[in-house]
C-alpha cells in the first residue's frame, strides 16, 4: 500500500568537500561547490500522526536505506519540470532526551538533498533560506497497517478498535510497518498530495516541522 506522509524541510547547508562528493556520486557531471544548493529535511519520524498513524523505528531505518537517489518534487507531480531536488543522504536520529506520545525515545528519519542552482529555481531556494518552505510530505510503499491495540491488519482483518480512542488507558492508532519502496518527497502544500494512496483510496499524511 502506498502512504504519503509530511515533514519539514530545514534550511540550506554549507557544501562541503564531503558533502560535494556525495552530491557528486548521485549527478551525472561533476558539480562545482558555487553551482550546487544544499538542505535538510526531516522526512518523517515515530510520533502518532493527525490521522493517528505512526512509523516504527524499524520502518524508518528501513526507509533511509531506500531514499538516497529519490527525487524531491513540487506537489507531488512527477513532471521532469517539478522534479526539482535529489536525496544524496539519508539516516535516523535517535533523541533519548526527547520522547513521542508513547514514551519511546523520540526517532526520526531525516535526509539531505541538493538542487543545481538555476535562474528558475533562485526563488524557491530563497523561500526555504526565508522558512517559508517548511512543509514536506513523502511518499512510499508500506506493507502492514495494524491496530496498535489487537494487532489486526487493518486491510485483511478489519477489527472494531478505532484510532484516536482509548482502549484500557491505550490509546487506538495505526502502526506503519515494513518499508517496501521510497518513491519521493515533495515541497508544497501536504494536503495537495495526490500521488500516493493505500488500497481503499485514503490519501494517508504525517504533520512535520522544520527543526
Amino acid at each position: 500500500m502506498n502512504v504519503n506522509k509530511e515533514a519539514g524541510v530545514d534550511c540550506g547547508l554549507e557544501v562541503s568537500p564531503e558533502e560535494l562528493k556525495a552530491i557528486n556520486a548521485m549527478s551525472k557531471k561533476k558539480l562545482r561547490p558555487e553551482e550546487v544548493y544544499a538542505f535538510a529535511v526531516r522526512l518523517c519520524d515515530n510520533e502518532i500522526d493527525r490521522d493517528g498513524e505512526r512509523f516504527t523505528a524499524e520502518t524508518l531505518e528501513q526507509l533511509a536505506a531506500l531514499y538516497p537517489g529519490k527525487p524531491g518534487l513540487f506537489d507531488h507531480s512527477m513532471k521532469g519540470r517539478d522534479q526539482t531536488a535529489r536525496t544524496y543522504r539519508a539516516w535516523v536520529e535517535r533523541d533519548e532526551a526527547k520522547r513521542n506520545s508513547l514514551n519511546e525515545p523520540y526517532t526520526a528519519l531525516r535526509a539531505r538533498a541538493y538542487m543545481v542552482r538555476t535562474p528558475e529555481n533562485q526563488s524557491l531556494i530563497a523561500e526555504i533560506d526565508a522558512g517559508i518552505k517548511k512543509e514536506v510530505s513523502v511518499g512510499c510503499a508500506i506493507a502492514t497497517k495494524a491496530c496498535s491495540i489487537c494487532g489486526a491488519n487493518r486491510h485483511t482483518e478489519p477489527c472494531a478498535h478505532l484510532p484516536g480512542r482509548f482502549y484500557e488507558g491505550q490509546l487506538c492508532h495505526t502502526v506503519l510497518s515494513g518499508a517496501k519502496d521510497a518513491y519521493e518527497w515533495s515541497c508544497g502544500n501536504p494536503r495537495s498530495a495526490k500521488g500516493g494512496r493505500d488500497e481503499d483510496g485514503k490519501g494517508l499524511f504525517h504533520t512535520g516541522r522544520r527543526e
